[in-house]
């Protein structure tokens, strides 16, 4: 009896190919150490967002604040509207103006067109809305078409913008 050449080749199923676990390993690995939502964050077309939470107003604004502050932001003021209307005899409901800053982006922008100042800083509205807390912020993609940008001033907006709807978001969904 004659003995056959062997002429194919023998593949591995494509399970235990080292490029194939390699790359499963990187895609858990970034998985496990980046959130799904930084990547996936859609910025909206119109020039607000807005969240509404079923939580106490006390309770909306101690999580926006700290996650403003999570994601590395200056608290520069918290304007308490309300607390002032209040004040000459009217009524309305919670009501304050958040105001951040990241001085680094602010300064991206600002280096090639000092107009952006007046969109600056950073602002979220939260209010209280019947059994809501509502949150508010114009968000800077929308405002950006308004000029001219190169792409560093871009890719600053971009993610100034996501980040204002990360933290946002996060009030809903928790930290």
């Amino acid at each position: 009896m004659k003995k056959r050449k062997l002429t194919k080749l023998i593949t591995m199923p494509p399970i235990f190919n080292p490029a194939f676990i390699f790359g499963l390993s990187l895609f858990i690995f970034v998985a496990a150490f980046f959130p799904v939502n930084s990547f996936a964050t859609k910025i909206p077309k119109g020039p607000f967002y807005i969240v509404k939470v079923k939580k106490s107003f006390k309770s909306a604004l101690f999580d926006l604040k700290q996650g403003i502050e999570d994601a590395n932001y200056s608290i520069l003021a918290i304007a308490p509207i309300s607390t002032g209307i209040k004040g000459i005899g009217y009524k309305i409901p919670d009501l304050e103006v958040i105001d951040f800053c990241k001085l680094m982006d602010g300064y991206k922008l600002l280096k090639y067109n000092m107009n952006y100042a007046a969109f600056m800083p950073c602002r979220i509205a939260i209010y209280k809305e019947g059994k809501y807390t509502v949150m508010i912020s114009f968000l800077p993609s929308y405002f950006s078409k308004f000029f001219k940008n190169n792409a560093e001033q871009k890719k600053t907006i971009i993610a100034v913008t996501k980040q204002i709807i990360q933290i946002m978001d996060s009030v809903k969904t928790g930290f």
